[in-house]
């Protein structure tokens, strides 16, 4: 059995006092994740609270019953697959914790980080740390990009035994040597494919907004990674379509996928992403007024005008009858309750479906859904300019309309997508061959 002795000091004239403890006691249980359950199945309805939690043992009687439980922003979260992803990084943080001797009742956990220089991190415990707190109020998505992307950084610090160096100890030679690894070593085993500098250079983004937290929290003096140059990359997927392709194409759909016309609809008119159009529930679409409200990639919640060319193609649907909170598009081919597991399978199920389409018109991997966002906001540029309109005044005509927050953003979507021409400036060459 082990014991651990306290010696107490007293007024020198007086006996010195030992207390022996039993540490084959443990201070603390595991720390679990409670999930509220509704039939069985987990839930995320109002008022069913989820958290993290562990028992402490009482010092004064010796029975592990002080329940510590922590909330954490947890229930933020909307669905179970983003509650669960949270509360799992909450559940590995507190473990450690408790293991490298944190005791929750004589130092509150926001102490704990209003000092975090005395925390000891290793690279692995470190990341983990950055990405509950970069996750918690993200969407699905995003969440799931930066799991994938961190994880990815972590497999490859195992394998170089990086991930338990002391945090401190892990240099830009370090990263550095990580993105040889992604630019020159790494081949997906599935497609025997390299990365793309455009994949490399948002693995990087990702590690790097997780360093800049690790600033932000004082863990580290300044993020390196952030100085690390972008790569250059040339855009392959969703070049845009010509006119005549979008002939074509709508005169397949017309045949073969008539549905699909309505979903293409929304990216060509309203300008939506894929993934907001999938988001859409029947009472987003106010057909009085007629404005459309849309939770988009960079703000909560935002409404949008459904233009004149849109409005048959609403009708066509033929909404009336349906409840408000059924999503617009699903896998039914008319609006339904529709609630996988992911949020990014609703958007798989129309991207495989356009990918049927490609394939039996001749279509390369460069055409995809946002083909169809790059060949509206293209198209609106080039009319306007037909217009004989000042370049300036398009860019100002466009950004309500694209949602772009900056002229410089906006033109520098209009480069990389490559469908902005200049206009005829045949009046000014002197030059006659």
């Amino acid at each position: 059995m082990k014991i651990e002795v306290n010696i107490t000091k007293e007024p020198t004239k007086e006996p010195i006092s030992f207390e022996i403890v039993d540490m084959s006691k443990k201070k603390y249980s595991e720390v679990k994740i409670y999930i509220p359950k509704k039939k069985g199945r987990k839930s995320v309805a109002p008022g069913d609270k989820w958290y993290v939690y562990f028992y402490w043992r009482d010092p004064e009687t010796g029975k592990m019953n002080i329940k510590c439980k922590y909330y954490r922003g947890i229930n933020q979260k909307k669905t179970v697959a983003e509650r669960e992803e949270v509360a799992k990084a909450y559940q590995r943080s507190y473990q450690m914790l408790l293991e490298q001797g944190w005791n929750p009742l004589k130092n509150k956990i926001k102490n704990q980080r209003s000092s975090p220089k005395k925390q000891k991190h290793t690279l692995k415990s470190a990341i983990e740390y950055a990405l509950a707190i970069k996750i918690r109020n993200t969407k699905e998505s995003t969440a799931r990009d930066y799991k994938f992307r961190s994880q990815f950084f972590l497999d490859w610090a195992d394998v170089n035994f990086k991930s338990g160096l002391p945090l401190e100890q892990f240099k830009l030679e370090d990263f550095y040597q990580f993105m040889d690894y992604l630019e020159l070593d790494y081949i997906n085993k599935a497609s025997g494919e390299r990365l793309s500098n455009t994949s490399i250079d948002n693995t990087r983004r990702v590690i790097s907004a997780l360093f800049t937290e690790l600033k932000n929290k004082r863990l580290i003096d300044t993020n390196f990674v952030k100085g690390i140059p972008k790569l250059k990359s040339e855009p392959l997927k969703n070049r845009p379509f010509t006119h005549s392709q979008l002939i074509e194409i709508k005169k397949y759909l017309e045949e073969h996928d008539p549905y699909l016309i309505q979903f293409i609809s929304f990216l060509l008119y309203p300008i939506l992403r894929p993934i907001e159009i999938t988001r859409l529930k029947v009472r987003d679409l106010n057909t009085e007024d007629w404005i459309l409200g849309v939770e988009t990639k960079t703000e909560a919640f935002s409404y949008r005008k459904i233009i004149t060319k849109m409005q048959p193609i609403i009708g066509q649907m033929e909404l009336k009858g349906y409840p408000g909170s059924y999503s617009l598009f699903t896998n039914e081919n008319k609006p339904s309750i529709w609630l996988p597991k992911q949020e990014k399978s609703k958007v798989n199920h129309f991207t495989n479906r356009f990918k049927k389409v490609k394939k039996a018109l001749g279509y390369g991997k460069e055409y995809g859904l946002y083909s169809f966002r790059h060949t509206a906001i293209g198209d609106l540029y080039n009319s306007k300019q037909a217009e004989g309109i000042p370049e300036q005044q398009i860019i100002y005509d466009l950004m309500p309309i694209t949602r772009h927050k900056s002229e410089a953003g906006l033109r520098n979507y209009l480069r990389n997508i490559k469908i902005a021409l200049p206009a005829d400036h045949s009046d000014i060459y002197t030059i006659d061959f």
